[in-house]
């Protein structure tokens, strides 16, 4: 015997209205030189504390997988310090 499953969906009856909040940091110091992809990996049961992942930097493309919080923050170091990760207006 096959059961039908019927899904109703549910319409919204207004629309929404999406309002920009005020930047909390100067729009201007956020460089699009400084940015980053930082890809977590899932925690297991088994290691809890274990930390590890992906970054990337957003201009250089520039990518390395880390496994302690060390490793991440040498790697934005090395990125942020070479002179090519710095754009124009950068200083």
């Amino acid at each position: 015997m096959t059961k039908k499953v019927h899904h109703e969906e549910k319409k919204r009856k207004q629309p929404v209205t999406l309002v920009a909040a005020p930047p909390a940091v100067d729009e201007a110091s956020l460089s699009p030189y400084r940015a980053f992809v930082v890809q977590f990996r899932e925690q297991s049961p088994a290691a809890p504390q274990h930390f590890a992942g992906r970054v990337e930097h957003m201009t250089s493309g520039h990518a390395a997988r880390f496994y302690s919080p060390e490793e991440l923050t040498a790697f934005l170091q090395r990125v942020l310090s070479n002179a090519g990760a710095r754009g124009p207006g950068d200083h």
